[in-house]
């Protein structure tokens, strides 16, 4: 077996919910195994919990953009990790409180990275490797992470790349916004990875790995997607800022599935809409409704020229010319 079980499951309450919820057992039914998690559980209940926010096919397909999005989603296998699903407040209370990461940084040639976390009181330790095998992705690929320089792609440079999407040749990790992206797949693209990946509320810069992993979409480029993923979820579970919000409830929702536990095991789902649709990219000024039919869409540039969407020759990011809408008119929709 690829990982070790322990623990004993509880059932949830039968008292009657207030108002839509469903009923809540006493600490969402979780049994702390350690002071630690006990003391991260009460401060995590201190954070506001959002849906994670989807694809949304229809909304793709008004845009046009669509094939293109899956065709470079499917590069690093992550269709299926991106189709939209409910958080629930017991899954995400229990994983982030629990969830470790031990990262093995003497075995550069072969890391034994160990990973750990609760669900449903039982108790999951394994290597990344076999979390990896378990989640159906392949324990390979770059990671950018500055302790190990030889997992770094070749060829990469965030200032290059950033320049050649958004012809600003000035690069600031912490300030980089995401409207400059010219093309719409990669800006779209990049609002995903902020709205579930990513997981933030607030998605109007480009994180450092969510530009790595637009570069790696668009090069094919092997991804370890198991390492960023725990990564992440492990740093936000350790956040002690109240501050702090919770937007990757649907990711553990994912990852609790594919350890066997269904929806049904879930207790208080996370309400709100958990899709990018139209109306939710309008309110993030990602694109503007075009009058008198509002069956097309302009997107801002900083570059003075309308373009116009849907727009499907100059999408195509196979085609180098699409990355920068530098001497073209885009306002011809085919």
């Amino acid at each position: 077996m690829a990982s070790k079980r322990t623990g004993k499951e509880t059932g949830s309450s039968s008292r009657g919910p207030p108002s839509k919820k469903q009923a809540t057992p006493t600490n969402h039914g979780i049994e702390f195994n350690t002071s630690e998690q006990r003391s991260r559980y009460k401060s995590l209940l201190s954070k506001p919990l959002h849906p994670c926010r989807y694809p949304d096919s229809h909304s793709m397909n008004k845009l046009g953009i669509r094939d293109n999005v899956f065709r470079l989603l499917s590069n690093l296998g992550w269709v299926e990790m991106l189709r939209p699903m409910k958080g629930f407040e017991n899954f995400t209370y229990e994983f982030l409180s629990s969830i470790a990461f031990k990262k093995d940084r003497l075995n550069f040639d072969n890391p034994d990275h160990r990973v750990s976390f609760r669900l449903l009181n039982i108790d999951y330790k394994m290597s990344l490797e076999n979390f990896c095998l378990e989640m159906g992705f392949v324990n390979a690929g770059f990671i950018h992470d500055s302790w190990n320089h030889d997992l770094k792609p070749e060829g990469y440079n965030p200032a290059t790349f950033w320049e050649s999407i958004t012809g600003l040749g000035q690069y600031i990790s912490r300030s980089n916004k995401a409207g400059n992206i010219h093309n719409p797949m990669l800006r779209y693209l990049q609002r995903v990875m902020a709205c579930t990946f990513w997981g933030r509320k607030e998605v109007g810069t480009t994180r450092t790995d969510e530009l790595s992993m637009l570069w790696a979409l668009l090069s094919n480029n092997p991804v370890n997607t198991c390492y960023y993923l725990f990564d992440y979820l492990a740093s936000v579970g350790a956040k002690s800022d109240s501050r702090a919000e919770i937007v990757v409830s649907g990711i553990i929702t994912f990852i609790a599935r594919k350890f066997g536990v269904g929806n049904d095991k879930g207790i208080n789902p996370i309400e709100g809409n958990n899709r990018l649709d139209i109306d939710t990219l309008i309110s993030m000024n990602f694109i503007k409704p075009q009058p008198p039919a509002n069956i097309t869409y302009e997107l801002k540039l900083n570059v003075p020229l309308l373009f116009i969407l849907p727009n499907p020759s100059q999408i195509d990011t196979g085609v180098e010319e699409n990355l920068l809408y530098v001497g073209v008119d885009p306002q011809v929709q085919e």
